[in-house]
């Protein structure tokens, strides 16, 4: 009797450590009809967690919310609401969050195409020198980190809050031009739907700059389980692959053309010293 008792208890503790262990990581709502772009981010992390199993443990992916601006993701970061969230680096981002430093974009975020009225492409045609693109207007979101690179890069840009109302601004012609990233314009215009938007052929706007894993400054644990996740996808190929496998991302290569367009070099004055730009294998290479 003394001999069931124990492997009874045995059992119960072997179920309720188990479940114990299985660490929940909660991130920002994926819907795809809000933010075709998140879903990828939240494969990324699936993937991650799964390479990141045999030596850190199970853990599962949980949704809160839904689309966010970078400070209310911060806030809720800090309250405990969100485990991880995704967004560029900048020296200031870094000081606030624990960030896990491989581009889950290899970059390609920096890689800026227009998108315009079509209207103006064939004065963009002409255009050659990137002084003549920082004489237009740009638009970008009003916290994002690439309206003060192009800022300090002497662009002239107005910002505003929402995607929304940055394409109908576009459309109504109130800015010359709206930079995205190479990944991004082909999936939002779609949702979007004003006709007489365009993704302009021939200029390529590039500064460095890395998209990152955040997540609070004392979760470490969390932060060491990413990285060595991530860095195991890389080495085996499913990072690649998951990333140029994306149905976006491969319309967008595709249809984006990058070797074939004007190269306009931009410096990033707030991107961290830290971030490992001599690691080839972590970001897209333009000619290669």
């Amino acid at each position: 009797m003394y001999a069931k008792l124990c492997f009874v208890l045995v059992i119960l503790l072997t179920i309720t450590t188990s479940h114990a262990a299985l660490e929940v990581i909660k991130h920002v709502s994926s819907r795809s009809d809000r933010d075709q772009q998140k879903t990828y981010y939240v494969a990324l992390l699936q993937l991650a967690i799964k390479k990141a199993q045999p030596k850190f443990g199970p853990a599962t992916l949980e949704s809160f919310g839904t689309s966010m601006v970078y400070q209310r993701k911060l806030i809720s970061l800090n309250k405990g609401e969100l485990d991880v969230i995704w967004a560029m680096t900048s020296e200031q981002r870094e000081q606030e969050l624990l960030p896990i430093m491989i581009p889950i974009l290899k970059g390609l975020i920096g890689y800026r195409i227009m998108v315009i009225q079509e209207t103006k492409q064939q004065e963009l045609t002409h255009i050659l020198s990137t002084t003549q693109i920082k004489n237009m207007v740009a638009l970008q979101g009003l916290d994002w980190a690439d309206t003060e690179i192009l800022r300090a890069n002497g662009f002239k840009v107005e910002t505003s809050d929402w995607y929304n109302s940055l394409y109908k601004g576009l459309s109504k012609g109130h800015y010359d031009y709206f930079p995205r990233s190479i990944l991004e314009p082909w999936a939002e215009m779609r949702k979007y739907r004003f006709k007489n938007l365009v993704v302009e052929n021939k200029h390529l706007l590039y500064y460095p700059a890395a998209m990152y894993f955040f997540v609070q400054k004392d979760n470490k644990a969390l932060a060491q389980r990413l990285e060595y996740g991530l860095n195991q996808a890389i080495d085996d190929g499913s990072f690649d692959q998951l990333l140029y496998s994306y149905p976006a991302h491969q319309e967008a290569l595709s249809k984006g053309k990058l070797s074939s367009r004007v190269v306009h070099k931009l410096s990033n004055p707030f991107l961290p010293k830290t971030t490992p730009l001599t690691d080839k294998r972590l970001w897209y290479q333009l000619y290669q």
